[in-house]
C-alpha cells in the first residue's frame, strides 16, 4: 500500500509532520501522487513546478493542472518558468541535462530561502532502473550503477520502492487525475528507448526483474561502500597538497592493480572523465611533461608525480577545444572539421579559415590571449619569432595586441587566430589528415 509505505520511510527518516517539505511536482502520476499522499497524511508540504517551455502548449497545459490541483487542496505553489533550449544551445549540453540541472538549482534556491527541511522527489524503482541502464551505456563506472538513494541529505525520494505501474493503479483506484507526457512515447529520447525496448526484454527474460534488480542495487551498494572507503584511505595516505596543487605519485598509482578505478575517483571531483583517465595512466611510460584538462582544473605528468593545479591559477581566460567537438562558442564561434586529405585538396589562403595538418596537434586545444615570452614559427620562416617582434612586424596597435587570440597545441602555438598559422603544423605533401578551423 503507498501511503504506508511512504509514511513508513518517511518515519526511518525522522522526517516530521510539522517539518516544511518541498515537493517537486511535474504533473505526472508519480509527483502527483506523492504530493497526493503526503498531504492525506498531514504533512506541511509546498510544491513546486517547473514550467521548461518545451511541449508547446503542453507545458502551459501542466502548468494550468498542477495549479488547479495544488488550488483544490489548498497547497502553497511555486512556479518557475525556463528557455530550456537556449540554455542548452549556450552550455552546449542536452535538453534533458539543461531541465535537470535547472529546476534542481531553482529548488535549492527556494528550499534555502523558504527554509525547507527537506525537497521530496517523485523518483520510484523503474527511474532507478532506467537510470541504471543510460549509466551503463555511459559508462560511468560502479558510482553510476548503485542507483538512487532513499534519503541524501535534505533530498528525500519516498517512491523509490515501487513500479511506476503501482503508482498509477494507485491513482485510477482514488480517482487522482494526472498528466501524461506524450514526449515520454518518443524513442528519440535514450530513457524512452530503453523504457519501451530494453525493459520489456528483461522483463521476459526475468519476469521478477524488479524485484531482482532491487537487490542488484542493494549489493552493488554494498560493494560501492566497500571500495569508497579503501580509495578514501588510499588517497588520504598517497596524496599530498602544496598550497592549491595536489600531488599524486605516478609510482604508487601504476603498481596499484585496480589504478584505473582508483585514479578516478581521486580526480573524479576536479572534473575529469575515464576516458581522460585512461590516457592519464598510458602517459605514464610517456616522457614527463603531458597535460590533460577538466573544465576547472589542469593536470601536468611531472616526473615523478601528477600535479592538479587550479586554472585559475593560471591568471588567464582559457577556452579548451576536446577531440570530437565540432562546434564551440567561446570566445567567439569557431567549426572544427577532420577528415582525410584527398588529390583535390584546396588549401585555404583566408586568415579566418585555415588547414592545419591534424596528425601533428595535441587535443585538447587550447585558446588563450598572448603573453610576454610567447613565439611561433610563422609560415614560412625556419626561426623563432617572439609574439612582440610579430606584432611590430604587422603594425599592431596596443588594442589590436590586446585582442588577439592564440590556438596552442600544448604549449605550442598553432596559430595566431585570424592572422597566422606555425610553419610546424602546416600542411604539406605529406599530411594524411586535415584539421579545418573556421573562425
Amino acid at each position: 500500500m503507498i501511503p504506508l509505505g511512504v509514511e513508513s520511510l518517511l518515519k526511518k527518516y525522522t522526517v516530521l509532520p510539522q517539518d516544511k517539505i518541498l515537493v517537486a511536482v511535474s504533473g505526472g502520476a508519480d509527483s502527483i501522487t506523492l504530493l497526493h499522499v503526503l498531504s492525506e497524511l498531514g504533512y506541511n508540504c509546498q510544491a513546486a513546478h517547473c514550467n521548461f517551455h518545451l511541449r508547446e502548449n503542453d507545458s502551459n497545459e501542466d502548468e494550468r493542472f498542477v495549479f488547479d490541483f495544488c488550488l483544490g487542496k489548498d497547497i502553497p505553489l511555486h512556479v518557475k518558468h525556463f528557455d530550456t533550449q537556449q540554455v542548452a544551445r549556450q552550455k552546449g549540453i542536452s535538453i534533458e541535462m539543461a531541465a535537470r540541472e535547472l529546476r534542481y538549482n531553482w529548488f535549492w534556491q527556494l528550499v534555502e530561502k523558504e527554509h525547507f527541511s527537506w525537497l521530496a522527489t517523485g523518483h520510484h524503482g523503474d527511474d532507478m532502473i532506467e537510470t541504471f541502464f543510460l549509466n551503463l551505456a555511459r559508462g560511468t563506472g560502479l558510482r553510476g550503477l548503485r542507483g538512487m538513494r532513499e534519503c541524501q541529505g535534505a533530498l528525500i525520494r519516498p517512491l523509490l520502492t515501487f513500479r511506476r505501474a503501482e503508482i498509477e493503479r494507485y491513482c485510477y483506484e482514488n480517482g487522482i487525475p494526472f498528466r501524461t507526457d506524450q514526449t515520454n512515447f518518443d524513442s528519440a529520447f535514450q530513457r524512452n528507448n530503453i523504457r519501451h525496448n530494453v525493459l520489456p526484454v528483461m522483463q521476459m527474460l526475468n519476469p521478477s526483474f524488479f524485484s531482482t534488480m532491487m537487490r542488484n542495487f542493494k549489493n552493488i551498494d554494498d560493494v560501492w561502500q566497500v571500495f569508497e572507503n579503501v580509495v578514501e584511505e588510499l588517497k588520504e595516505k598517497i596524496t599530498a597538497r602544496e598550497e592549491e596543487h595536489m600531488l599524486i605519485p605516478i609510482k604508487l598509482i601504476h603498481e596499484h592493480p585496480q589504478k584505473e578505478a582508483v585514479l578516478f575517483e581521486i580526480l573524479r571531483p576536479y572534473g575529469f572523465k575515464g576516458n581522460t583517465i585512461t590516457e592519464i595512466i598510458e602517459s605514464f611510460d610517456g616522457i614527463p611533461g603531458k597535460q590533460f584538462f577538466s573544465k576547472s582544473y589542469r593536470l601536468v605528468r611531472d616526473r615523478y608525480n601528477l600535479v592538479l593545479v587550479p586554472l585559475e591559477e593560471q591568471g588567464e581566460e582559457i577556452c579548451f577545444i576536446d577531440s570530437g567537438v565540432e562546434k564551440v562558442n567561446e570566445p567567439f564561434d569557431i567549426t572544427i572539421r577532420q577528415y582525410p586529405k584527398e588529390d583535390d585538396f584546396k588549401l585555404s589562403r583566408d586568415p579566418f579559415f585555415v588547414h592545419l595538418d591534424a596528425d601533428t596537434v595535441e587535443f585538447p586545444l587550447k585558446i588563450r590571449h598572448w603573453k610576454k615570452g610567447d613565439q611561433f614559427r610563422p609560415l614560412g620562416m625556419e626561426k623563432f619569432k617572439k609574439m612582440s617582434d610579430f606584432f611590430v612586424d604587422e603594425k599592431f596597435s596596443r588594442v589590436e595586441k590586446e585582442k588577439v587570440w592564440l590556438l596552442l597545441s600544448g604549449d605550442h602555438i598553432v596559430w595566431v587566430m585570424g592572422h597566422r598559422i606555425d610553419d610546424r603544423f602546416k600542411v604539406t605533401d605529406k599530411t594524411r589528415n586535415i584539421l579545418e578551423i573556421t573562425i
